[in-house]
């Protein structure tokens, strides 16, 4: 057999001088280029152990006599060999191949029942291609089974604003559910995450669940007082502990003495809970630009009491100096109509609006759901979509408001 006339130092010089490869496109229109590419590669993934086991075996028989010179090979040895011998070893080598070539068409004629069957059970199940792979980023009613779910309000890398991550744990009936709250503070990859490393807290938390109060106690040298981002992240940080659990104040200590000492606020010694409307709009944030499932961030769009029409409006533009996008494309147009007594939003798509089984329109969605829940609805129909599904989303039916943003699951609980 003839070896390859390339040395390992010719091949090295010729991949050094290949061009280097740099892409200038917005982060925003790679992750929807991405995502469809995606969903078209798990879309094709049903056919393609059988088309790529036969494509393999019919490329062997055609490719390899070129690469290793079959020719000369066959000729020496058809004459030091039998030729009746040979003969019958190229008959049984054409009839292996037809038989290969027989078995590939019954396997096309086989897999389309048993495609649609799969298909059939699929959809009892609610499954779809998308969902090789979960690619929701919410918390919902079905993940919570046998499991806890406790959120973290996280700053991102710039203070600017707070990520809420979710983290899923097993139940544990000896603990409470602040006790694995505090528990899994240690848990969180803020860093991994591109976020804040804030968890866990330099402070002691006590809890009194019958009265809902909490008590941060802090040490003599704690550095939440430095400056103004610090003090903002502590309060940002404690009225997100405060909503999860209904807390409704927070006594602070200094090493068990009343009141903590801030640099720009002076000494403080509780925080108590106010009465804010649910209002929040909700945006992707990507830490990077590599990645193609966001984080989805509320964003408090408006001081007064605002309207699911006005915050599904604004979700259309970027926020916080471009570092929140846009939830909602131009691309995607629709009305609302509101039934709040059965607590469902109802979506009504408009003529040439681009909905895709796609993990793009999926986060959508989820931004979407994610919204009515801040105005209190339960359920949203969303109508004249043209399309059945949307990842996990059965579009025939209601479908149920998330109950968390931006799940983590944490692998190595004891």
């Amino acid at each position: 057999m003839k070896k390859s006339e390339w040395t390992e130092e010719q091949l090295e010089e010729l991949l050094g001088n290949m061009p280097k490869i740099k892409d200038d496109r917005d982060p925003r229109e790679i992750y929807h280029l991405v995502a469809i590419k995606l969903q078209k590669r798990k879309q094709k993934m049903w056919i393609m152990p059988s088309i790529a086991t036969a494509g393999a075996f019919l490329l062997f028989f055609i490719l390899v006599p070129n690469l290793f010179n079959w020719q000369g090979f066959e000729e020496k040895s058809m004459e030091s060999a039998d030729k009746s011998s040979s003969a019958s070893e190229i008959m049984m080598e054409k009839k292996s191949l037809g038989d290969n070539q027989d078995q590939l068409a019954d396997s096309k004629e086989n897999e389309a029942p048993i495609e649609m069957a799969k298909q059939e059970e699929e959809k009892k199940m609610g499954i779809t291609s998308i969902e090789v792979e979960d690619e929701t980023t919410a918390v919902y009613e079905e993940d919570m089974i046998d499991k806890e779910v406790l959120t973290y309000g996280v700053p991102n890398q710039d203070v600017s604003f707070i990520v809420p991550i979710s983290l899923i744990v097993p139940k544990d009936d000896q603990k409470s559910k602040f006790d694995l709250y505090v528990e899994n503070m240690s848990n969180l990859a803020e860093e991994k995450w591109g976020l804040t490393e804030y968890y866990p807290l330099q402070a002691g938390l006590i809890f009194d669940e019958e009265n809902k109060i909490l008590t941060l106690n802090v040490p003599a040298d704690h550095s939440y007082g430095m400056s103004s981002n610090t003090e903002w992240q502590l309060n940002q940080v404690m009225n997100h502990i405060m909503a999860s659990f209904d807390i409704k104040k927070v006594n602070l200590t200094t090493e068990g003495n009343p009141g903590i000492e801030f640099g720009h606020l002076g000494k403080i010694d509780e925080f108590v809970s106010k009465e804010q409307s649910s209002d929040d709009a909700y945006y992707f944030y990507f830490p990077s630009n590599v990645e193609t499932k966001p984080f989805i961030v509320p964003f408090k769009f408006t001081e007064k009491q605002g309207t699911i029409q006005e915050a599904f409006s604004i979700m259309r533009n970027n926020q916080a100096g471009e570092k929140l996008i846009a939830s909602i494309p131009e691309t995607i147009q629709f009305e609302t109509e509101e039934n709040p007594k059965e607590g469902k939003l109802i979506i009504k798509f408009e003529k040439g609006s681009q909905l895709n089984n796609d993990e793009a329109t999926l986060h959508t969605i989820e931004a979407i759901l994610l919204t009515a829940k801040e105005f209190n609805y339960e359920f949203v129909k969303l109508e004249n979509a043209n399309i059945d599904r949307i990842g996990i989303f059965d579009l025939n039916q209601d479908i149920k408001v998330p109950v968390v943003p931006n799940k983590r699951i944490i692998s190595n609980q004891n």
